[in-house]
């Protein structure tokens, strides 16, 4: 039946499943091809010196017959638990076989040239013969089952061994441990790592005794042995911890002795670097006094012969020539020359009380010349439009009658004074406000409508006014009288100075450069 059949096609599919789950985890020669594809390795074998078939979860060694020139082989974290299939590797130096599920060390008779082994996180309890591995360097037997020295006593016969790190087993033995490790081949022996072992902490004097009995250690457990400590444990050996720390301090002192002494080359280097610093350090000074002395001095730019500075003192003393002429910029300058001699030797206390001088009288006249203006313009102000609120005059007397009898109401809106005749009493127009009786403010029918103003010709002024302008007059008169006196003594008293300046002996040509300069 239908269902029959997907069921036998479904059983047979979950046995094909199986099948290949199953030769997953063991080494063929396809499968071996089909890693160094997919990791970008060589497709042909003999082509390949690294093969890393790492993390594939491999039971066996298998398939590897071809790779013979193979020199580097990575077979970590897998489940090998028997190393076989290298006997055609005899080009093979470095082997990785961490974290499987070894037992023990066999088959490696045709790998004479391994140099790296790791079998560091497997089950390994004892060490086999390895002495026909001649050239093996380096051996990590960390995180195995070792209990005893006698587990790893075949390491003996390595007489090429440097590095060894057999740390995190089950080593319980306490007594000739140091001897033990003192009696490797040759003494070649750089690196032990022997911590972490259950029987270190019951040997007394531990790192002493090992670091004393291997001369060639660098390193040993988790930090490095150096000379100072070698040194403290030796004179430890031999006089205890007086010694120890005693030949801790002559060793700081040597050091510091060698860091401090020279040789002659050196000190000829320091004793030629120090001249120059102490020639670095007089050209500052000489040019910091050089600078100062400058500064007091009062040299310009152009005492100093700047050349940008000389272009601007020419063309400022063309423009000078343009506007005063040769005449003009003399004077001016015997003027300056004759306040500087009067204000003392220092040309810049000289200069500045010029300017200052010169600065104040030109304020002067300023404030002079805005409240003449201020008045001149008040005045314009009064003769032209004179103000809204007195712009009026009062209404004669008959107007003041007519108003009476015919009772009509003021406007203030329209309180502007009427046309008079010339014949009405100015008198009694001016005062006919002072009286208390009713008037008629409104125009007249001939006057002009709201919105338009009447001719000046035809508005009356009051005295006030009048009396007011005769004042302001006055007063405009007797500002520009004190004006033009002020402005005559000033000349006067100058030209009197230039005299006596031209008269007298002519300044140094130091200054007299110095004020053609301002």
């Amino acid at each position: 039946s239908k269902d029959g059949s997907w069921q036998r096609s479904t059983g047979d599919g979950g046995e094909e499943k199986r099948k290949s789950s199953s030769s997953l985890k063991k080494m063929t020669p396809e499968i071996v091809a089909e890693i160094c594809n997919e990791r970008k390795m060589w497709s042909q074998p003999q082509l390949n010196n690294k093969l890393y078939l790492n993390y594939k979860g491999f039971e066996n060694i298998d398939g590897l017959e071809d790779y013979v020139n193979c020199r580097s082989l990575y077979l970590g974290n897998n489940s090998i638990a028997k190393i076989d299939g290298l006997h055609r590797m005899t080009q093979l130096v470095v082997l990785h076989l961490e974290c499987n599920r070894l037992t023990g060390i066999a088959n490696l008779e045709s790998n004479l040239v391994l140099r790296v082994l790791n079998l560091e996180y497997n089950a390994i309890r004892c060490i086999p013969a390895l002495s026909h591995l001649t050239k093996l360097e380096q051996i990590n037997l960390a995180r195995n089952q070792l209990s005893s020295l006698d587990d790893i006593k075949e390491l003996q016969s390595c007489s090429s061994l440097t590095n060894i790190d057999v740390s995190f087993n089950e080593i319980e033995t306490q007594e000739g441990v140091p001897e033990f490790w003192a009696s490797m081949p040759g003494a070649k022996l750089k690196l032990l790592r022997f911590h972490n072992n259950p029987g270190i902490r019951f040997i007394e004097h531990y790192r002493k005794r090992m670091v004393n009995s291997m001369p060639e250690l660098q390193y040993l457990d988790e930090r490095p042995i150096f000379p100072v400590e070698r040194k403290s444990c030796l004179a430890w050996e031999k006089g205890g911890m007086q010694a120890m720390q005693q030949a801790k301090k002559d060793h700081f002192k040597e050091h510091h002795k060698m860091a401090t002494e020279l040789d002659d080359e050196q000190r000829a280097k320091l004793t030629l670097m120090r001249k120059k610093a102490m020639e670095r350090i007089e050209r500052e000074e000489r040019e910091r006094k050089e600078a100062e002395e400058k500064a007091e001095a009062g040299l310009t730019p152009v005492q100093e012969g700047d050349a940008e500075a000389l272009e601007q003192y020419a063309k400022s003393w063309q423009t000078k020539l343009n506007l005063y002429g040769a005449d003009g910029v003399r004077a001016q300058v015997a003027g300056e020359e004759a306040a500087q001699k009067f204000m003392g030797a220092d040309p810049s206390s000289a200069q500045a009380a010029a300017l200052k001088a010169q600065k104040a009288v030109a304020e002067a006249q300023k404030k002079a010349n805005e409240e003449h203006l201020r008045q001149k313009n008040v005045t314009a102000e009064l003769r032209r439009e004179p103000s809204k609120a007195l712009n009026f005059a009062p209404p004669s007397r008959s107007c003041r009658s007519a108003a009476s009898s015919r009772g009509a109401a003021s406007d203030a809106s329209s309180f502007r004074a009427p046309l008079q005749s010339s014949e009405e009493d100015h008198a009694d127009r001016q005062f006919a406000a002072l009286d208390g009786t009713d008037f008629d403010l409104s125009l007249p029918k001939d006057s002009p409508s709201k919105g338009q103003s009447a001719p000046d010709k035809d508005e009356v002024v009051p005295d006030l006014w009048k009396n007011l302008e005769a004042a302001n007059k006055e007063a405009e008169m007797r500002v520009l009288d004190q004006n033009m006196k002020s402005g005559q003594a000033f000349n006067k008293a100058r030209k009197e100075e230039m005299a006596r300046a031209s008269e007298g002996n002519q300044p140094q040509t130091s200054q007299g450069n110095e004020l053609e300069g301002l």
